[in-house]
C-alpha cells in the first residue's frame, strides 16, 4: 500500500472534474485550488490508489495519519471535510461501506502533471515512472524512489510500534480537569526537517505526535493544542516566542535529518519557567530501529519532565514514587509502551514489565496503581471469562495495596469504588468508598469527579432524575470534565432525546473523539426513528459501538443480514470482556433467549458494563420478561444501602 502510495506522489489524476496534483499534494476544482487538510489529501489520494475497491479504516487509518494512534472518530471527521471541500454532499463520490471502510465511487484517470493547473512543463516532471502509465523512471525519478523508500520504511516502523499500544487507564482524572493555575502547560512541537530534500516532514510531524499523546499521561500538567502546535518549528532559539504564541511553559520540539540511511533526532526541552535545566540529547539510529528510537524518545522526555525522582511527571504529589532506579524505569518503560487499552498484545507486555518494577520495589505505589488500572480496564488480554474475572479481582487487591501506600488520593477511592460496583455488585463497598474520596482533601477537580461518580452510583439504583440531578452538579464545578456524557446517557433511559443530543453536543466540543458521546448521540438517532442518520453517526464511534449501533440500526431499517453480520463481528471481537453489548443488540432485536444467555455470561466475566442493565434503553422490549424482574433484583442494592442514600 504504501508502495503505491509512494509511485502515485509522482503523478496526476482526474475525477469527476477534480484534478489531483500527487506530486505537489495540490487539488483543484476546475482552475482553482482546493484548500484540503494534509490528512484529507491523503486520505484522497490512498482512495484513488485503490479505487474502484473498498479500502478498510485501518489502511486509511494509516495513510492518513503516519506513525500516529488515532480514533475511527478522525477518520470520520477527516473524510466529513474532505466531502465538503469537494462538494461532495451526496456522499456519491466518496462512498461509505457501513462497518468496513470508504472507496472512490467514480473511476480517477492517470495524468501527466504538464495537464495540472499551474503546474510546470519542465522536462523532468514529465517523467513518471509508474507501469500503469508505462516508461522509465528517469535518474531524478528514481533518486527521488529510494527517499521515498526511506520514509516509508521509517513511518512503516513507527505505526507498526504504534499498532502496539492501546488508552491508558491510569487511576486518575483526565489531565483537563485539573486546576490550570497550578499547572504548566507543554507545547510539543514538530521537529525541525534538515534532511536536503525535506522529505521527513511526515515523519518529524509524526514523532511530535506521538510525543503528545504519550505526554497526556504525565499527571499534573497540560497539553497545548495539537492545532495551533503544529503550525510551528522550534529551530532552538524561538521558544521565547513559540511560548507566548500558545501559553506554554515548556516546549518539547528538537530536529531530525538523515545520513546514510541513519536517522538523527534532537530532543530539545526548554522550560520557559526556568525551573528545569535546559534539556538536549542526540538520538541516532538505523531505519531498522524506529521502534526503539521512538520508545527512547519518550522514555528521554518522561525522565526529563520528572525531577522528582521516582516520581511521572512534574506534579510533586506525596508518596508514590520509588528510590529504585530501576524500578523507576521499568514502570518508564511501562508507561511509554501501553499508549492504550484496546491491544491485548500491549496490555499483557506492559503488565509483565509493571510486574517487574513491583518485583523490584514492592511499595512502588505508582506502579501498584496503573497495574491495577490495567487489570481493572477493558480486560482484553484475558482469553477466557475464568481469566478476566482473575484479573479484575487482583486489579481490586491491587487498589487495595495501592490506597494503603498512597492513602491521601481522593480519585484512587472513586476508581476502587467504581471497580467494587461494576465487577463484586458490591454496593455497601462502593459508597463506603465515595465517603472515603469526600472525607480526603480535595486535589485537582476531585469534587467534580465524585459527583460524576456519584450520578453514576444513582443510575445503577435507577435513581434516573436524582442522577440527573447531581449530575448537573458535577458540570457546573467543572464544565469540561467528562460529565456532559454520563448526563446524555441518563437522559436517554428517560426517553428525552431533546436534552440527551443537547448535552452530548456540548461534550463534544471538549471530547471530539468520544466514542461513548457518538454512540450515545447515534442511539437519539434510532429512538427518533432515523436508523440512516445512526449509521452515518456510527461512523464516528469505537468498533465497539460502531458494531453494536449498526446491529440495532439495520434491524430498525428492516436488513436483518447485516444487522447479523455485524452481531456477529461484535461477538467475535468484542467478547468476553464486552458480553453485555451482544446482550444488549439481542434485547433491542426482542431475542429474550439470546439477551438472557449473553446476560448470564457477562455476568461471569465480571462484565463493567452490567450495571446500565436497569435502565439501559437496549432492553425496553424485555422490560416485563419475569428473567428482567430476576435479574434487577440481583443487581438491586440492599437496604443499608437505600437507607444511607438520601
Amino acid at each position: 500500500m504504501l508502495e503505491n502510495a509512494q509511485q502515485s506522489s509522482l503523478e496526476a489524476w482526474q475525477f469527476a472534474g477534480f484534478t489531483v496534483d500527487a506530486k505537489m499534494q495540490h487539488v483543484y476544482a476546475d482552475d482553482q485550488r482546493l484548500d484540503l487538510e494534509r490528512s484529507g489529501y491523503a486520505l484522497l489520494l490512498c482512495l484513488i490508489d485503490h479505487a474502484p475497491r473498498v479500502v478498510d479504516k485501518e489502511t486509511l487509518l494509516a495513510a492518513g495519519w503516519p506513525g500516529r494512534v488515532v480514533s475511527d472518530n478522525s477518520l470520520a471527521k477527516a473524510i466529513s471535510k474532505l466531502r465538503k471541500a469537494l462538494g461532495d454532499h451526496s456522499a456519491e463520490l466518496i462512498v461509505a461501506v457501513h462497518g468496513y471502510g470508504y472507496r472512490l465511487g467514480v473511476e480517477p484517470t492517470p495524468r501527466l502533471r504538464t495537464e495540472v493547473p499551474g503546474a510546470s512543463a519542465a522536462p523532468e516532471t514529465t517523467a513518471i515512472p509508474d507501469e500503469r502509465l508505462g516508461g522509465e523512471a528517469s535518474g531524478a525519478a528514481a533518486t527521488r524512489g529510494r527517499r521515498w523508500t526511506l520514509l516509508a520504511a521509517l513511518t512503516l516502523a513507527l505505526a507498526l510500534l504504534v499498532a502496539l499500544g492501546g488508552a491508558l487507564t491510569v487511576p486518575r482524572a483526565p489531565h483537563q480537569t485539573h486546576a490550570a493555575a497550578a499547572m504548566p502547560r507543554i507545547a510539543l512541537i514538530p521537529l525541525r526537517d534538515l534532511s536536503s530534500d525535506g522529505s521527513l516532514v511526515l515523519l518529524a510531524r509524526g514523532i511530535a505526535e506521538n510525543l503528545r499523546q504519550d505526554a497526556h499521561r504525565l499527571p499534573g500538567v497540560l497539553i497545548a493544542d495539537p492545532g495551533p502546535a503544529s503550525q510551528f518549528i522550534d529551530d532552538g532559539s524561538n521558544a521565547q516566542r513559540i511560548g507566548n504564541a500558545l501559553d506554554a511553559d515548556l516546549i518539547v520540539g528538537g530536529d531530525i535529518d538523515s545520513t546514510d540511511g541513519r536517522l538523527v533526532v534532537e530532543l530539545r526541552i526548554t522550560d520557559l519557567r526556568g525551573e528545569l535545566a535546559p534539556y538536549r540529547q542526540r538520538f541516532e539510529r538505523a531505519a531498522s530501529d524506529q521502534a526503539t528510537l521512538l520508545d527512547d524518545l519518550t522514555l528521554a522526555m518522561f525522565q526529563a519532565l520528572s525531577p522528582t525522582p521516582g516520581r511521572l511527571g512534574l506534579a510533586q504529589g506525596s508518596g508514590g514514587g520509588t528510590a529504585n532506579a530501576e524500578a523507576y524505569l521499568a514502570f518508564l518503560r511501562a508507561s511509554t509502551t501501553f499508549v492504550n487499552n484496546n491491544d491485548p498484545t500491549s496490555q499483557r507486555r506492559t503488565i509483565a514489565v509493571l510486574e517487574q518494577a513491583i518485583q523490584l520495589d514492592p511499595n512502588y505505589a505508582d506502579a501498584v496503581l496503573m497495574l491495577a488500572g490495567i487489570l481493572g480496564g477493558s480486560g482484553y488480554y484475558a482469553d477466557t471469562p475464568l481469566e478476566l474475572k482473575a484479573g479484575r479481582q487482583r486489579a481490586l487487591a491491587m487498589m487495595d495495596r495501592g490506597i494503603a501506600l498512597k492513602p491521601n488520593d481522593p480519585l484512587q477511592y472513586l476508581l476502587r469504588s467504581e471497580m467494587r460496583l461494576l465487577y463484586n455488585i458490591d454496593w455497601v463497598g462502593a459508597l463506603a468508598d465515595i465517603e472515603l474520596a469526600k472525607a480526603q482533601a480535595p486535589i485537582d477537580n476531585s469534587e467534580a469527579m465524585i459527583r460524576i461518580w456519584q450520578a453514576r452510583f444513582y443510575a445503577s439504583m435507577n435513581r434516573i432524575d436524582d442522577a440527573i440531578a447531581i449530575g448537573s452538579q458535577s458540570i457546573a464545578l467543572a464544565p469540561d470534565a467528562g460529565g456532559r456524557r454520563n448526563q446524555g446517557w441518563h437522559y436517554l433511559a428517560k426517553g428525552d432525546t431533546k436534552n440527551a443530543r443537547a448535552v452530548l453536543l456540548l461534550q463534544l466540543k471538549n471530547y471530539p473523539e468520544s466514542p461513548h458521546v457518538h454512540f450515545y448521540l447515534a442511539l437519539c438517532d434510532i429512538l427518533e426513528r432515523q436508523p440512516e442518520a445512526a449509521l452515518r453517526q456510527l461512523e464516528f464511534a469505537s468498533p465497539l459501538f460502531r458494531l453494536t449501533g449498526t446491529a440495532v440500526a439495520q434491524f430498525e431499517l428492516g436488513n436483518r443480514v447485516a444487522s447479523d453480520a455485524a452481531l456477529d463481528a461484535l461477538k467475535n471481537r468484542f467478547t468476553p470482556a464486552d458480553g453485555y453489548w451482544a446482550a444488549a443488540a439481542h434485547a433491542w432485536r426482542g431475542e429474550a433467549d439470546e439477551a438472557f444467555a449473553w446476560l448470564d455470561d457477562a455476568a461471569s466475566a465480571g462484565d463493567s458494563s452490567l450495571m446500565y442493565l436497569p435502565f439501559d434503553p437496549h432492553w425496553h422490549r424485555l422490560r416485563d420478561d419475569p428473567r428482567m424482574r430476576q435479574w434487577l433484583q440481583r443487581l438491586a442494592p440492599p437496604t443499608a444501602v437505600l437507607n444511607s442514600v438520601p
